[in-house]
C-alpha cells in the first residue's frame, strides 16, 4: 500500500458544483478501488492525499492529472505504508483559505528533497484533526 500527496492548480472557471461532483464521483470510485484519502481545496488550489494499493493509487493519480478541472499537478510525497491515516474516508474534504495550506506548501517547496517522515506525519495528522472536527 502507498500514500501519495500531491498539489495542483484548480481550473480558473471551477465552481462549487464542480468540486461537489469531484467529491461524489471520487467517493463512489474510491470504494471500489480500495482508496482512501482527503482533498483540501481553496483559492483555486488542490492538495490531496491518496492511500491504497499501489497500482490503484497510481492509476487514480494519472486520471487526476488528465482531468481538465486542474493542472500543474506535482507529487509532493509518496511512500509505502502499512497503515492508513484516512481509513474512514473514501474521500474526505476540507475547504479552507490558501493561507491555511501553508504548512503543506512548505513541504511542496522542498519536493525535490527528502522530506522528514515526522514532518509528513504531522501534516497528515493535522488533516485528520480537521476532518474529525468537520464531522
Amino acid at each position: 500500500m502507498i500514500r501519495l500527496l500531491y498539489s495542483s492548480q484548480a481550473a480558473q472557471d471551477i465552481t462549487e458544483q464542480d468540486i461537489t461532483n469531484i467529491l461524489e464521483q471520487s467517493r463512489k470510485n474510491n470504494i471500489d478501488a480500495d482508496i482512501t484519502g482527503v482533498l483540501v481545496y481553496g483559492g483555486h488550489l488542490f492538495m490531496q492525499v491518496l492511500e491504497g494499493p499501489e497500482l490503484a493509487v497510481l492509476k487514480k493519480y494519472v486520471t487526476i492529472c488528465e482531468d481538465s478541472r486542474n493542472s500543474l499537478s506535482k507529487i509532493i510525497y509518496i511512500s509505502y505504508t502499512d497503515k492508513r491515516m484516512f481509513a474512514d474516508w473514501s474521500m474526505g474534504a476540507i475547504q479552507c483559505k490558501p493561507v491555511t495550506l501553508q504548512k503543506i506548501f512548505d513541504l511542496n517547496s522542498r519536493a525535490t528533497e527528502t522530506i522528514e517522515p515526522a514532518s509528513f506525519r504531522e501534516a497528515m495528522r493535522d488533516f485528520l484533526r480537521r476532518l474529525n472536527s468537520a464531522k
